[in-house]
């Protein structure tokens, strides 16, 4: 890589770096006005209308088990069978 090169990749960098760091909002200040609950009824209502088409920002794992039931031993055969059963079905 010859000089030029390298002057214009650093610049490319610097340029890319400080629009990022542009961006910055502080909202250490923020106080909100509503509940949990109620962002999170806003949100269901939202999605009912088809007003959250894309979104996936948020994840509600209230209802999610947390903990797997398996032992490590088990998940870990499990991996090894999988791993099998792709490099067979590959044909390798």
């Amino acid at each position: 890589m010859n000089a030029k090169q390298l002057i214009a990749a650093v610049t490319v960098f610097a340029a890319t770096g400080s629009a990022f760091a542009s961006e910055w909002v502080d909202f250490s200040d923020f106080k909100s006005t509503k509940t949990r609950a109620e962002v999170i009824a806003d949100m269901k209502q939202a999605d009912a209308l088809g007003q959250m088409a894309g979104n996936s920002e948020f994840v509600e794992f209230k209802n999610a088990p947390v903990a797997s039931a398996a032992t490590p031993d088990a998940v870990r055969q499990e991996a090894l069978a999988a791993g099998k059963a792709k490099t067979a079905a590959a044909g390798e």
